[in-house]
């Protein structure tokens, strides 16, 4: 290897003024600090050991190791360019004072260029291997580190440049490439296989890593390359214990270890006899049988196996997902030593102190690694996926397949980890195609995947499957059931043969009002006031907020006069205020009785109490849905079973629901403007419920069987057949549009925190943000004066905690309110309400009601 190989004389890092420390990092230390933190990654985790090799179809693990690291270490050849030299002229005069300082480099970006240098001298670098478009494809992989993947290779020379200094540059890229090749044994002449799903993702986060405090900067040229990487190693384990990396196992992996004071019951039983390897898991059992627990135990033993570095938990909403957390914590002390990185999307973390290492200021601003590294891990929703156990909506998941940047650092860390998808049931039909690609891509990158739900049409768990290379899941009646799908095409289900340990049958007395667009009249407000009266806890559950905020006023003017309290609960608050209002709902409503409301209360809320949130009710008023969701609105009535003195004297007995359809029979025209478009499948949900009661598992398998079958019914109407066939043409509209605006993204990606790319994610629902604000001194704090700084670190967890959630259809009331994928109100207080006009509309925004707009 050259003593003073001519790539000596760049630089890699640059400080903008001198410190008192070396101004500059030289570009083959820098590089090799990203090859240190990607080798000791690697020879820590056994399950990326596996994933990558597997992927690679190699089968020496050492041998995917050293390719790897290899490309890792080229992630910046675009930096071997005077352009790239020129944007820090004080680093560039001391390693090369004989080159012009005329060509500032200001339109050229050195990941793409890179990429553009490897294709176009791609025969100067004395490459022989076996297939080109693979090395090209790999090349252009580790080029895409700083958000987005070029797609084209372009390559110009600088212009009024010598041609000396030109010829330089290539020099120094061929001698890296072939010095490089030495220092990690690669046989330039082998045959390349494909490149592996993760190489992008865990090249962007070495990067990142590779580029904070933890490498001090290092000017004196020549430290010869083997040496300089092996003494790095030590920086590299600090780093990637420091950003929460690294974790350590306890033994634990029981559920009576990680959730102590449980017991295996009734689905959990089966846990033992799953077997250990790459699989998409399917658990379909009733609302409240220990789903979760039985995932997360068996997650902790593929951890234990090497099988996934770390679980990611997706979730519905933003509620459900807070309200996974807790649960979450508390089992990530009993799994990992000395605690664990629990990062919640749209919550603070532990990671966040990490973020101030990162924080070094360079002469190439927005483009350097550590710039682009703060961007996304501020970003709270984002960073969910660098921890132990992230917790997030299933949105942010389905970002990884759309064309947003840093797409493939999402899904590195969703391919690494175990995913859990809960409340499978829960999601459109635009989301299950999303979500079937992110299945393909786990296939693919030799990660696993565990589904969740009460339970899925046979057609569904068909396509699920697919994704799987599984192209026959067998029908069957049993139930609860867990099917897994392994990577050899084969199919196993574990059914519960213990009698003792089924689920308890369960009867729900069935009751319908009648009413003009699903809207309450005075004698059903006075029902609902009486049954508090009496004691009891009532759950109100409307389809949209609107109607909600509307309901409580009505309640409350009604019983005004008994003391009786009406709760709110929706998803349209900022999150601040959601976490207080969840809390005190989870307290008032919950299992606890020492610290449920005493006497008769009311809680009026929407679809976030479907799911997730351990809620007690003694009866039960809700908007019709489809049956799989009003399943799961049963599923929070008398959810635990109690002594009879602590229900109401006439709640005590088999629980009631009653369910709100429209006044006359097929009048399902108001549909247009909620939140169920699939009218044959409400009038379905319709006809079923008009039975005096249901009876629990069986309804799981037979009525959602009945409802979500292809054929139409015998009695079905020709009008709701029709209206079917209209809704599955719009559905498919729906999806050769979007299909078409990713094509254009995928041109000029969207940043990921963009508007339109959490549009794109599901169709219509809480797809913009709004973040409520007050104009102080021409600057913009919260609601409670904190200010919203740009160049703060805490500036995107300050966006994040004070966003609000709203649908996608409000872009035309909030035109001229955009910035950087928020929309901001400027508003001002009347005593407990902010308020604002924007576009001859008046918008509010309370504590207790959350933004609404003046009808």
């Amino acid at each position: 290897m050259a003593e003073s190989a001519s790539y000596y004389r760049y630089w890699g890092k640059a400080k903008p003024e001198a410190d008192g420390g070396p101004a500059y990092h030289l570009l083959p230390y820098h590089c090799l600090d990203v090859a240190a933190v990607a080798s000791c990654w690697w020879e820590h985790s056994k399950s990326l050991r596996q994933q990558f090799t597997q992927s690679m179809q190699m089968e020496r693990e050492e041998q995917a190791k050293t390719l790897i690291l290899f490309f890792v270490a080229l992630h910046d050849l675009g930096k071997l360019d005077i352009r790239f030299q020129a944007k820090a002229p004080h680093a560039l005069i001391n390693l090369q004072s004989d080159a012009s300082l005329k060509n500032t480099g200001e339109n050229y970006y050195h990941g793409p260029a890179g990429y553009g240098c490897f294709v176009h001298e791609y025969q100067s670098y004395g490459i022989e291997f076996g297939n080109e478009d693979a090395a090209l494809d790999w090349l252009r992989q580790v080029a895409g580190h700083h958000g987005v993947i070029p797609d084209y290779a372009e390559f110009s020379n600088p212009a009024f440049v010598d041609e000396s200094i030109i010829q330089r540059d290539q020099q120094a890229r061929i001698d890296w490439i072939s010095d490089l090749a030495e220092l990690f044994q690669i046989d330039l002449n082998a045959t390349l296989e494909s490149v592996p799903p993760m190489l992008a993702g865990f090249c962007s986060v070495c990067d990142w890593i590779g580029s904070s405090e933890y490498f001090p900067y290092e000017s004196t040229p020549n430290i010869p390359l083997n040496s300089y990487l092996e003494s790095r190693r030590a920086q590299a384990e600090e780093a990637l214990t420091a950003f929460g990396i690294f974790a350590q196992l306890k033994i634990n992996k029981t559920l009576e270890t990680l959730f102590p004071g449980y017991s295996p019951q009734g689905l959990q039983t089966l846990v033992e006899q799953l077997p250990l390897q790459q699989n998409l898991t399917l658990i379909e059992a009733p609302t409240g049988s220990g789903k979760t627990e039985t995932a997360l135990v068996y997650a902790a033993k593929m951890l234990h196996a090497g099988l996934a570095e770390s679980i990611i938990f997706a979730l519905p909403t933003q509620a459900t997902a807070n309200a996974m957390l807790d649960r979450l914590e508390k089992m990530a002390d009993y799994l990992f030593k000395d605690g664990a990185n629990v990062v919640l999307a749209h919550g603070k973390s532990s990671l966040q102190q990490s973020l101030q290492t990162i924080g070094r200021v360079t002469a190439q601003g927005q483009e350097e690694a550590n710039q682009q590294a703060i961007h996304w891990l501020t970003a709270s929703k984002k960073r969910a996926f660098l921890g132990q156990i992230g917790v997030c909506t299933i949105d942010q998941v389905l970002l990884s397949v759309l064309p947003v940047k840093h797409k493939f650092v999402r899904g590195f860390g969703i391919q690494k980890s175990l995913l859990i998808v809960d409340e499978v049931h829960a999601y459109d039909s635009y989301m299950y195609g999303l979500l079937g690609t992110v299945l393909k891509q786990q296939y693919q990158a030799g990660g696993s995947v565990l589904l969740l739900s009460a339970t899925l049409p046979q057609k569904q768990r068909e396509d699920l499957a697919a994704n799987w290379n599984k192209s026959f899941v067998p029908e069957t009646d049993v139930y609860p059931l867990i099917t897994q799908i392994y990577r050899q095409k084969s199919l196993e289900t574990f059914a519960i043969t213990d009698r003792q340990q089924l689920p308890k049958s369960r009867e729900v007395l069935l009751e319908t009002w009648r009413l003009p667009e699903l809207k309450f009249d005075e004698p059903s407000l006075q029902r609902i006031i009486d049954a508090a009266m009496q004691g009891a806890k009532v759950a109100v559950i409307c389809n949209l907020v609107a109607d909600a905020q509307l309901l409580v006023n009505r309640l409350v003017e009604t019983a005004i006069d008994t003391q009786i309290p009406v709760d709110l609960f929706h998803s349209r608050y900022r999150f601040v205020d959601r976490q207080h209002l969840e809390d005190a709902v989870k307290k008032l409503y919950g299992k606890d009785n020492s610290k449920r409301a005493q006497g008769g209360r009311i809680l009026v809320a929407t679809q976030v109490i479907e799911q997730s949130l351990d809620l007690d009710f003694d009866w039960l008023i809700t908007q019709l849905c489809p049956v799989d969701l009003l399943f799961q609105r049963m599923g929070r009535l008398h959810r635990h079973a109690r002594p009879r003195h602590e229900r109401p004297q006439n709640f005590r007995s088999s629980p009631s629901c009653v369910v709100i359809v429209p006044e006359q029979p097929l009048e399902y025209g108001y549909t247009g403007k909620y939140v169920y478009q699939n009218t044959r499948i409400l009038w379905r949900t319709e006809q079923l419920i008009s039975s005096p009661s249901v009876a629990f598992p069986q309804a799981y398998r037979e009525w959602i069987g009945k409802v979500y079958q292809e054929q139409p019914w015998e009695s079905e109407p020709a009008s709701i057949t029709e209206a079917a066939d209209k809704y599955q043409r719009e559905v498919d509209d729906n999806k050769r549009r979007i299909a078409r605006l990713v094509t254009e993204y995928k041109v000029n990606p969207l940043p990921d925190d963009s508007d339109k790319a959490t549009t794109l994610t599901r169709d219509g629902e809480m797809g913009l943000t709004v973040l409520p604000v007050i104009v102080e001194g021409g600057q913009r704090v919260t609601l409670e004066g904190e200010l919203l700084d740009k160049n703060s670190k805490n500036y995107w967890e300050l966006l994040s905690l004070h966003g609000v959630p709203v649908p996608s259809s409000w872009s035309g009331l909030l035109a001229g309110c955009l910035e950087e994928g928020v929309y901001f109100l400027a508003m001002r207080q009347e005593g407990e309400v902010w308020q604002t006009t924007i576009n001859e509309q008046t918008v509010y925004y309370s504590m207790a009601l959350g933004l609404w707009v003046e009808k």
